[in-house]
């Protein structure tokens, strides 16, 4: 049985892969192949760890599985093919949330302006006092109820905060529909995006919905790019009627030069690293390991995904 690895796995992780994969599993890594023949290795493989051109799937008669190395899978959506499709659901959830929370931290007590006056060699120091700002009690909108949301709110129950989510079907949310949420929103003073990237989700945070916020509140978004319109947003930042964006993930990436976003004012640009951390790729490859059990034993994997329903 042939293994297609497209995930970019190191040295040591390969290795570790080798060692722990069935005998009569056989991995081929595309970091390994040259570019003209990973199409050929994937439309021959039965097994793939990892997020290949949607197309090539489609071309792979032999394919029993695919284990994506994402939680998001937007250039799946109109994927159709008969194979189980897994997602790493959960997987990146605390350090998503944790860099959601380190942005809105960083914005309240000015960390990025800090940064700006050090390369600087400027010294302000007592004046700056009185324009800090507390997370602690604040009163928090989360939208979507998933794994980064849950771990968000776990998170910020530490700093005493009012939690409400917006979910369409959950039932723990407060909000089910934009128009409940639009006539509310104004109350909080943070708004955490975790929304995926759907058809039905596309620019959800909207110019009316933005226009809505308190010219106090902050806005994190560790969800996806195409959740929010960024035009809107640029617009809101500029004038003021938005205080700073935590942003992980834009519309576009890389952010191209020349980009408004890149010159707007109490903006943290995460550059979608937000998942990152030291042992990703060997906690990557472990998820893998322990899915193909499960998908062996049973002949269902965890974390099944419905491309065309967006979850």
């Amino acid at each position: 049985m042939r293994l297609y690895v497209q995930a970019s796995l190191g040295e040591k992780e390969k290795a570790h892969l080798r060692q722990l994969l069935p005998a009569d599993i056989e991995p081929v890594f595309e970091s390994e192949l040259p570019a003209e023949e990973r199409e050929a290795q994937v439309t021959g493989a039965d097994l793939v760890f990892g997020n290949p051109p949607a197309e090539w799937l489609e071309k792979a008669p032999n394919l029993r599985w695919v284990q994506l190395h994402s939680v998001g899978f937007d250039k799946y959506q109109h994927l159709s093919i008969p194979a189980p499709i897994s997602n790493m659901k959960g997987f990146y959830a605390q350090p998503c949330a944790e860099t959601a929370i380190a942005g809105i931290l960083a914005l309240y007590r000015k960390m990025d302006w800090f940064g700006i006056l050090r390369t600087r060699q400027e010294w302000v120091g007592q004046p700056l006092r009185s324009e800090l700002g507390l997370l602690l009690g604040k009163n928090v909108l989360i939208l979507g109820t998933g794994s980064i949301a849950q771990a968000c709110r776990k998170i910020l129950t530490g700093f005493d905060c009012e939690i409400s989510f917006f979910g369409r079907t959950s039932p723990e949310a407060r909000f089910r529909s934009r128009e409940e949420l639009i006539a509310a929103v104004s109350e909080f003073d943070v708004i955490i995006n975790c929304l995926p990237g759907t058809d039905q989700t596309r620019h959800f945070v909207s110019r009316e919905l933005l226009a809505s916020l308190k010219p106090t509140a902050i806005f994190a978004n560790v969800g996806r790019g195409s959740t929010v319109d960024e035009a809107a947003l640029v617009e809101a930042l500029r004038n003021g009627t938005l205080a700073g964006a935590a942003l992980d993930v834009t519309e576009h990436e890389p952010i191209p030069a020349g980009h408004p976003l890149w010159d707007c004012p109490n903006v943290i640009l995460s550059q979608h690293t937000g998942g990152g951390f030291s042992d990703e790729f060997m906690g990557l490859t472990d998820a893998f390991l322990r899915n193909l059990k499960k998908f062996r034993a049973t002949g269902t994997p965890d974390h099944i995904i419905e491309p065309k329903k967006g979850y």
